[in-house]
């Protein structure tokens, strides 16, 4: 079958079914699962919204209704309506306040991406709520804004190192990682890009002054090469997995060279390069004893050490 053939089944499989691994597409396609990514690369030269979910129910899913026309709505496009919304409301000369707020409302639900943000880590994650959403969603219309809009924000931060200080800042995105919610932004104090954790702004003023968003900037690259939040070491991992966790580890996209081999009906053994130490050892902790580290020898001290300190406070 030609490619362009197999291309619309795979789109229509996605539609149909919600939610596919590899394994599944490329069965039902009659291809290799390496063929399958080079689809997924195809698609997305394309502007084809497809979602690639780590973790055991992972897989790949279809965004949005309107695939061939590429129709859906960006998230920027949202947030703009929302941000319209918000501000229309407030006006007394204009008529269709309600229309606004309920059409509005109508593509929250339609737009299944309105609320979910790039997550740009490349780790399993178990993904925890935040402790203060109130905190959370106090100023996001507002950052958001200055992102679209392009404009310098005067902020509190309260950090950890140094308490909480007046910062200005260029925003350049919200992003989400572990379902909390950080800003991507330039900082004039420190002359450089950082993260800013949403719970910890206390005050948020939007400056009338504009900054130029650098042409070069990548907010996935910045997010990937950032050490000690969103990337660090790589682990070359080896683990010997045993039931009741060996089928749905077997099932999961974990790491993209990651090689699964059955040792027998119960147990796999899982190879592959992750990075990500504390979500790698959350993961390897909660499949208990079902899990063993077979390499490297570094994590699995880690691991040890950490178990050590649980010990000590339980």
């Amino acid at each position: 079958m030609s490619k362009f053939s197999n291309l619309l089944r795979l789109l229509i499989l996605l539609k149909s079914k919600k939610r596919m691994k590899t394994k599944e597409l490329a069965d039902n396609l009659g291809v290799s699962e390496r063929m399958i990514r080079k689809y997924m690369d195809d698609l997305a030269e394309a502007n084809v919204n497809i979602e690639s979910i780590p973790g055991p129910t992972g897989g790949y899913e279809l965004i949005g209704y309107d695939y061939l026309l590429n129709l859906n709505l960006s998230s920027e496009e949202a947030i703009s309506l929302q941000i319209a919304t918000t501000y229309l409301k407030e006006a007394n000369n204009f008529d269709f306040k309600y229309q606004l707020e309920s059409l509005n409302d109508k593509i929250k639900v339609i737009n299944e991406r309105y609320n979910q943000l790039d997550d740009y880590s490349d780790n399993i994650v178990i993904k925890p709520k935040s402790v203060n959403l109130d905190n959370e969603n106090r100023f996001e219309l507002t950052l958001q804004a200055a992102c679209i809009s392009k404009k310098k924000l005067k902020i509190k931060y309260n950090s950890i190192s140094s308490g909480e200080k007046e910062r200005i800042i260029h925003p350049y995105g919200l992003i989400t990682r572990n379902n909390l919610k950080y800003l991507v932004a330039y900082c004039e104090n420190r002359n450089k890009e950082l993260t800013f954790k949403l719970i910890r702004i206390t005050q948020v003023e939007m400056l009338n002054e504009k900054f130029d968003l650098p042409t070069s900037f990548s907010i996935k690259e910045f997010m990937k090469n950032h050490l000690g939040l969103f990337h660090d070491e790589d682990y070359n991992l080896k683990l010997l997995i045993k039931k009741p966790f060996s089928r749905s580890v077997s099932e999961g996209l974990y790491a993209e060279n990651q090689v699964i081999k059955w040792v027998d009906e119960e147990t796999i053994i899982f190879e592959g390069q992750m990075s990500g130490k504390t979500d790698i050892i959350r993961w390897i902790l909660s499949m208990r004893t079902s899990v063993t580290v077979l390499e490297p020898e570094n994590l699995k001290n880690q691991i040890k050490e950490e178990l050590e300190k649980m010990l000590k406070i339980i």
